[in-house]
């Protein structure tokens, strides 16, 4: 964004080195303008189709004063001016658009598009003093420029990002690029370095904002994957509580039922002729396998042991009930004493020994179930393996997820949403191996 002597004071020779250099940063310029116009059609930023405009204008000024150096027409030379800026304050506009988007005043556009047009008028055709035409416009577009470079500063300072830093050192070294021009450029001391040095800003710039998109992108991404994690935490938190509330009815209010009916039937077969001892007799049977029912139920809803004994204790239930149910050995090793743990660490750790459990028990076809609960490191991992046939070629947790086995799925929701981790190993004929692991810093499973 250098500005062009107002009188013409290169030779020939100059002039050409000048124009020759000008195509140059017309062309790199045209790079950049793609580049962002590229960028905006993929992602949607509002920032990328200012500066579209921005570098889209830099272009047309970049061909208007090689232009004007060729032909030496000073209405060139005033059409430079006007683009010169509008294209400043694109550049700075954009620069707000990304720190916070929003929406283009009226009166900033009026202003944007009629200021830099009487400006323009008055320095060239009205300023008889090179010093007074020229300076006051490298003043504002350097001024411009450092604050854009303040923006992306601030912005840095904020993330910490490497494309918001790039931006913001090549902003801030090309606004003080701009005061050379009265100086050297103007002077024909500086050509056509000076254009060399703009063409180094720009690629920079067109580095920087590769980056800026990135850094955005991968802010966003982390953003979403956040969101998501909370929203899962929350789905399992509402599940729970849900399982909870059958729970609680189940026993307090089905079981209560079913033991008034079996007082009942005690009565009437005290008062009923002895011929009907039988049926009755079964009867209560049914009444008392109906209660086992339903106390497994609730305890697979939500595990009474958990609550009042803690993690080993119901862990150590759970496989007597397994073995118990299934007729298959397990094994579990465990230290006398575990750390302690958040309660929803101990219920994730629970939920996936059951549904392990029971994937066994439906799928495996094994004989043996070793399990394993223990502290590593910062973690408290637990491990169910089996000695069954093992995983299909090629299966994937996601694949399992489509043909409706929710639960490998429901387990790995569980670890993440405690920041914890989940591995499923396995191939045909040899078992399968699920192990998960939750934080023991109560701080970090939060």
């Amino acid at each position: 964004m250098d500005q062009t002597p107002v009188t013409a004071s290169a030779g020939t020779a100059g002039a050409a080195a000048d124009a020759h250099a000008s195509a140059l940063l017309a062309a790199i310029t045209l790079g950049l303008a793609l580049l962002c116009f590229f960028l905006y059609r993929r992602y949607r930023k509002p920032f990328l189709l200012w500066w579209v405009v921005a570098w889209g204008l830099y272009l047309v000024r970049g061909v208007v004063i090689g232009t004007f150096l060729l032909t030496g027409q000073r209405p060139l030379l005033y059409l430079h001016q006007v683009v010169t800026g509008w294209t400043a304050l694109a550049l700075v506009w954009a620069a707000l658009v990304f720190s916070r988007p929003r929406r283009l005043p009226a009166g900033y556009l009026l202003a944007a598009v009629l200021l830099p047009v009487v400006w323009a008028y008055v320095t060239i055709y009205r300023l008889n003093n090179f010093l007074l035409a020229a300076g006051p416009t490298v003043l504002l577009l350097s001024a411009v420029t450092f604050w854009t470079g303040w923006i992306f500063f601030r912005h840095w300072r904020k993330v910490r990002t490497p494309g918001a830093g790039m931006l913001a050192i090549t902003f801030c070294l090309w606004s003080v690029h701009h005061l050379d021009y009265p100086v050297l450029r103007a002077r024909g001391a500086w050509s056509p370095w000076g254009y060399y040095l703009d063409l180094l800003f720009l690629l920079a710039l067109g580095a920087g904002i590769l980056v800026l998109v990135e850094d955005e992108l991968r802010s966003e991404h982390a953003d979403l994957t956040a969101r998501l994690a909370r929203l899962s935490a929350g789905l399992l938190e509402q599940y729970e509580a849900e399982r909870r509330r059958l729970s609680f009815e189940l026993h307090d209010e089905t079981a209560q039922v079913f033991t008034a009916v079996k007082l009942q039937l005690g009565v009437l077969r005290e008062r009923s002729d002895p011929t009907l001892g039988p049926a009755l007799g079964n009867i209560d049977g049914l009444i008392d396998t109906g209660m086992q029912s339903i106390r497994r139920i609730t305890n697979q809803l939500r595990p009474s042991l958990l609550d009042d004994l803690g993690l080993l204790p119901a862990l150590r239930s759970l496989g007597d009930e397994f073995v118990e149910r299934s007729g298959i050995r397990l094994t579990l090793e465990a230290p006398t004493m575990l750390p302690a743990v958040t309660s929803r660490a101990e219920l994730a750790l629970f939920r996936a020994m059951q549904e392990a459990l029971a994937n066994v028990a439906r799928h495996s076809g094994a004989h043996h179930v070793r399990v394993s609960v223990r502290p590593n490191g910062d973690r408290l991992s637990l491990e169910v393996e089996d000695d069954g046939r093992g995983l299909p070629v090629g299966f994937q947790v996601e694949g399992g997820e489509r043909e409706g086995h929710l639960g490998l799925a429901g387990m790995r929701e569980r670890m993440s949403a405690l920041h914890g981790e989940f591995a499923i190993r396995g191939g045909a004929a040899s078992g399968t191996l699920i192990r998960v692991s939750v934080p023991l810093n109560e701080r970090a499973a939060s």
